[in-house]
């Protein structure tokens, strides 16, 4: 990769379906979150899922983490929030290696976790984006299905 992450930065892993998120903590490692059972999550193939509900945070390398697949410095999120000190983004991820977490894939994910980790905020792109476009998804089957009915019911009629 051609991109040279400085301490702090959020990187981004593009995996089939769904964005891996961890923070750079220097001389090529990131802290992320991965599955609690057995390291499911830490490979490049294999997600954190929906029914997973606990989380290990991990210290690997990066080429670890994102394998073949395509990563990226992302700090987007610095136009909403304020970025902590890069010492306490580092001490805090640090503190949380080897610990436990709750996860959700909505409310507690690894993006959330990469944002707690630089911003002090849980904010997740992804699980905003996915819960609008289940919502709308949701909505549109909802019109879709009382259009076909009036259409049923008007063709009866005539």
């Amino acid at each position: 990769m051609a991109q040279s992450p400085k301490p702090g930065d959020q990187i981004e892993i593009y995996r089939i379906g769904y964005q891996h998120w961890a923070i750079y903590v220097g001389d090529g490692y990131v802290v992320h979150l991965t599955a609690a059972d057995e390291g499911i999550g830490s490979s490049p193939s294999i997600p954190l899922s929906a029914n997973t509900k606990k989380a290990v945070v991990k210290k690997e390398k990066l080429s670890k983490v994102a394998g073949n697949d395509y990563w990226m410095v992302n700090n987007e999120k610095d136009r909403k929030y304020k970025p902590r000190p890069v010492c306490e983004i580092i001490s805090t991820a640090n503190e949380y290696v080897g610990m436990k977490i709750d996860y959700n894939v909505v409310m507690q994910n690894c993006e959330h976790f990469a944002a707690i980790l630089r911003y002090g905020q849980p904010y997740s792109r992804q699980a905003e984006v996915g819960i609008w476009g289940t919502f709308a998804a949701s909505v549109g089957a909802v019109f879709l299905g009382l259009s076909l009915i009036a259409v049923e019911v008007i063709g009866k009629r005539h």
